[in-house]
């Protein structure tokens, strides 16, 4: 008899934990989702060679620039290759880390926001000398560079965000 209910015991935990552990994960998904999906909010906007000092990162944005197509990489029809040439410098007393794709966006006047562009950014490198500033950045560390996009021709009203960390509900400086 007490082997019978030991094995009960052992079966019915792993089975409603499984379920739940399913439904933990698609929960967390769904929320991890809906906050990517967000546009950034801010509260701060600065322009074209202003510095912005925030949680720990020292920001100026130099330029914003068209692209021009090359003949191996070229934006899809009725888009352009721009670029922000940025310097960014840990002024935090940690080592800080720098993913363009999680960080750096540009939102254009609809809330449709746009990642770096790989393409874009060859084309940076290729004609501008500028490599995409990413990885690890020491105390006090300093980088330049640009991240590329590609973006409607048509588009309207961009704006640069800058997230101080890797998770979307991060602040963020425009």
């Amino acid at each position: 008899m007490m082997d019978q209910w030991t094995i009960r015991v052992a079966k019915s935990p792993w089975r409603h934990t499984k379920h739940r552990l399913a439904g933990v994960v698609f929960t967390a998904l769904v929320l991890t989702s809906a906050a990517c999906a967000r546009p950034p909010q801010t509260a701060h906007l600065f322009a074209v060679g202003q510095t912005a000092t925030t949680d720990g990162w020292r920001v100026t944005v130099h330029s914003f620039v068209p692209l021009p197509a090359e003949e191996w990489r070229q934006p899809a029809q009725g888009h352009v290759f721009c670029a922000v040439e940025l310097t960014l410098e840990n002024t935090s007393g940690s080592i800080r880390y720098v993913m363009p794709e999680k960080q750096m966006l540009l939102v254009d006047q609809d809330g449709q926001t746009h990642a770096p562009y790989h393409d874009a950014a060859v084309t940076a490198a290729r004609v501008r000398q500028w490599l995409l500033p990413q990885g690890e950045l020491g105390i006090g560390g300093k980088t330049h560079g640009a991240t590329a996009y590609q973006v409607p021709t048509d588009t309207q009203d961009l704006r640069w965000v800058f997230r101080t960390g890797l998770l979307p509900w991060a602040k963020t400086t425009t």
